[in-house]
């Protein structure tokens, strides 16, 4: 009788030792109640401040977009840094500046970060807006080849993928190049339009990047079909096959 009471009093022990053990690992981080993951990608939401992103009918109303998609955009591809850059007539030289935020701060020793991730969120929606509202107010256009090479020149901390929100409609019109002016109904006209907008300005440095657009071909819901096809074809043999870069249309016009 004796002996099964130690032996009893030794598998009670044991399962207490494994309670213990067991909840030491799930409050360092290793079990289910450990905290989210850390954030980690670098991102970057570009933003185009031409006439044709107006928030009326006419207008593919970028704020009203920027604000729809940012939020999503940034807790679906876990962004850590959020750069910003703008669209404008000469995107590469535009002053406009809004600094890179943290959006997960390694400063911060909280546990439970999900809500440091909602506080910082907002911020960094309003850095958007900033850029945004900078844009349209000094030279506005749409340079979008320059608003991408902006996004290319961003810090970026890690090695891996680089996703890049771009709000625009993706009529590219800058002092020398207007797209609107090009057909590109055959492949050697859409030939001379890449070679025309590439000429002297060269193509943006983003590698392991995915290039999302919101608002693409909108123009006020104005744009003819064949020459919305006409556009994708463009930009897909531009953005694809020149810049290499994927492109994504998945969060919508």
């Amino acid at each position: 009788m004796r002996r099964r009471d130690r032996a009893g009093g030794v598998t009670a022990a044991l399962a207490a030792s494994t309670l213990l053990l067991t909840l030491t690992t799930t409050a360092c981080g290793g079990g289910p109640f450990a905290g989210p993951e850390r954030l980690s990608a670098d991102c970057a939401v570009v933003l185009d401040g031409s006439g044709s992103g107006s928030d009326s009918d006419i207008g593919f109303r970028a704020q009203e977009k920027l604000k729809a998609t940012l939020p999503r955009f940034l807790a679906d591809k876990k962004c850590k840094y959020l750069s910003y850059a703008p669209i404008t007539s000469a995107s590469v030289a535009s002053s406009c500046q809004v600094a890179r935020i943290d959006i997960d701060p390694d400063a911060d020793k909280r546990s439970e970060r999900e809500g440091l991730w909602k506080q910082t969120r907002v911020l960094a929606e309003a850095g958007a807006e900033k850029m945004l509202e900078c844009a349209r107010d000094r030279q506005p256009g749409s340079d979008v080849l320059g608003g991408l090479d902006r996004a290319a020149k961003v810090p970026r901390d890690g090695g891996g993928a680089f996703q890049v929100l771009v709000i625009s409609d993706f009529d590219q019109a800058d002092p020398d190049f207007k797209l609107s002016k090009y057909d590109l109904v055959t492949q050697p006209e859409r030939d001379t339009a890449v070679r025309a907008l590439v000429s002297g300005r060269g193509l943006p440095d983003l590698p392991d990047t995915t290039v999302f657009r919101v608002g693409f071909a909108m123009r006020g819901g104005k744009t003819n079909p064949e020459r919305v096809d006409q556009m994708e074809q463009f930009w897909q043999q531009l953005l694809e096959k020149e810049v290499k870069v994927d492109v994504d249309d998945g969060y919508g016009a």
